[in-house]
């Protein structure tokens, strides 16, 4: 047999898979044949730590990706963290960015008599700025008014625009309770009225 013919049969026969008369053959071809017998040596050594070591390298740009990209996702982390706390500490500790995206005003109407006459309420902005009127000039306004849960007793309300007409009739809020007024406008002045027993009462609109 030629060469070629036994290079082919040398893994089945390192195997020892093959029929005697193919190994008889085999054998017979590598005690004549150096180059050969060179070939079957070279089959026979170990390949595992060969194989190993260039799994390895091949696994070596992967890990460097792997680690870059887990370093970007915990400094993006990190860093919406930090714009988080700082973003609320702003909305929070800031007066106008606060009253922008949470508008507020706060009245205080002293009841001396118990008349039961309509009085008008004055409300105070997060600048103690006073104006008899609420105008609900953004988005963010809850368009609510809310009784403060110390007050003393149940309250009644009641909304005019500026020409004085009365545009939402009379309602009753108790402590802690909230009245929502969501048919009224934007950039529009309204006067709010009150009228309850004598005391001091809270009112917030948002």
């Amino acid at each position: 047999m030629n060469c070629n013919i036994i290079k082919d049969l040398l893994p089945s026969y390192i195997d020892g898979i093959c029929s005697e008369e193919t190994a008889i053959e085999v054998e017979k071809h590598i005690g004549n044949c150096v180059e050969c017998k060179h070939y079957m040596h070279a089959m026979q050594q170990p390949t595992k730590h060969i194989i190993e070591t260039n799994v390895e390298v091949a696994k070596e740009p992967f890990k460097r990706i792997v680690k870059k990209r887990r370093l970007q996702v915990m400094t993006a982390i990190v860093l919406t963290f930090m714009m988080t706390v700082i973003g609320y500490q702003v909305v929070q500790n800031v007066g106008a960015v606060n009253q922008f995206f949470f508008p507020k005003v706060y009245a205080i109407a002293d009841i001396t008599d118990d008349s039961e006459e309509w009085r008008n309420i004055s409300f105070t902005d997060y600048n103690f700025n006073n104006q008899d009127y609420v105008v609900y000039d953004s988005l963010f306004w809850k368009k609510e008014v809310i009784s403060d849960a110390n007050n003393e007793s149940d309250v009644l309300l009641r909304v005019k625009d500026e020409k004085g007409n009365v545009i939402l009739e009379e309602f009753h809020i108790s402590p802690g309770k909230s009245f929502k007024l969501g048919d009224l406008k934007r950039n529009k002045k309204y006067f709010f009225e009150i009228k309850a027993p004598q005391g001091r009462f809270n009112i917030n609109a948002t």
